[in-house]
C-alpha cells in the first residue's frame, strides 16, 4: 500500500461529518432537478464539503456560478470543474495532478474516489437525493461504507469530481459514473462497449474503460474505503461477497469478516 493512501479518505470523512453537524444531513441537501440553478441539484457532494476542507473561496465561487449559469461544465464561470483538489486525488495517482482535456475540448479535474451508493437502486450513504442523516444508517456507521476508491479510466469517461450531471455537449452517452457508484453496477443503457463488463469488487486497470463500473484501486490487493463512522481501511478483493452488505445502510445484514 502506498504511504498515506488512507489520509485523504480520513480527511473526507471528517469533512462529511462536519457538514452533517452544520446542516443536519450528509450532502446533497436537496433533490436533483435538472434545469435548475440550485447548487444542490448541480454540484456533487464533494463540492458541498469544500468549506470543511478549507476551500471556502472555491465553494463560494461555485455557488455563485450556479446562479449565473446552470450548465456546470461551462468554465468560466464554473472554475471548479477544472480545479484539482489534492484531497480528492490518491497519492499514487500521478495522472490526476492537473486538469485533463478530452476529445471534445473540455478540460476537467478528476478524483480517485466516489461515493458508495448502496446496491443498485439506492440504499447507500452518498448519492441519495436528498442527503441522508447519520441516524438513517440502521446497520451501524462502523459497518457501512461511505466512500471508496475507483480510478478514472484512461479514456476519462468517468471520475469528474465537480458536477452531479454526467454529460455535456457532444458527449452524452457512455459517461460516468462520477459522483456515486453502487456495488455490482451494470453498464448503463446504450453503453454497448461495456454491456458484458463485470461489476463485482475486484482488480481493475486504467486501460480498461469498463472498470469504471466497479470499485478498485492501484494498490494491487484491494482498495481503500471510508466508513460512515469516519474510519478508513483497506478492504481485500477477497471480501467481494460482503460488499453488498457493507454498501447498504439499512439492510439488516451482519458482516463479521472483510
Amino acid at each position: 500500500m502506498f504511504p498515506n493512501a488512507l489520509s485523504n479518505l480520513r480527511q473526507i470523512g471528517v469533512a462529511l461529518h462536519n457538514h452533517h453537524a452544520v446542516y443536519g444531513s450528509l450532502p446533497p441537501p436537496n433533490g436533483l432537478r435538472l434545469g435548475s440553478n440550485d447548487p444542490s441539484t448541480l454540484l456533487s457532494w464533494m463540492v458541498h464539503i469544500l468549506p470543511q476542507i478549507e476551500q471556502d473561496m472555491l465553494f463560494t465561487r461555485s455557488i455563485d456560478a450556479c446562479r449565473t449559469d446552470s450548465v456546470p461544465w461551462h468554465n468560466p464561470p464554473h472554475v471548479g470543474f477544472s480545479t484539482v483538489i489534492r484531497e480528492y486525488v490518491c497519492p499514487a495517482e500521478w495522472r490526476l495532478d492537473h486538469p485533463i482535456g478530452n476529445s471534445f475540448g473540455v478540460s476537467a479535474a478528476y478524483t480517485s474516489y466516489i461515493g458508495v451508493g448502496g446496491k443498485l437502486g439506492g440504499s447507500g450513504v452518498l448519492g441519495n437525493y436528498p442527503g441522508i442523516r447519520l441516524t438513517d444508517i440502521a446497520d451501524g456507521t462502523s459497518q457501512t461504507l461511505m466512500v471508496g476508491e475507483r480510478p478514472p479510466p484512461d479514456t476519462f469517461q468517468a471520475g469528474r469530481w465537480y458536477s452531479v450531471i454526467e454529460y455535456y455537449e457532444g458527449y452524452i452517452s457512455s459517461g460516468g459514473p462520477d459522483v456515486s457508484l453502487p456495488v455490482r453496477m451494470p453498464a448503463r443503457p446504450g453503453d454497448t462497449q461495456c454491456a458484458r463488463a463485470r461489476s463485482d469488487f475486484g482488480p481493475g486497470r486504467t486501460t480498461k474503460p469498463c472498470d469504471r463500473y466497479h470499485f478498485w484501486s492501484l494498490h494491487f490487493t484491494g482498495a481503500n474505503f471510508l466508513f460512515a463512522d469516519g474510519s478508513a481501511r483497506m478492504i481485500s478483493y477477497s471480501a467481494a461477497p460482503s460488499m453488498p452488505a457493507l454498501a447498504t445502510r439499512a439492510g439488516g445484514e451482519v458482516v463479521s469478516e472483510y
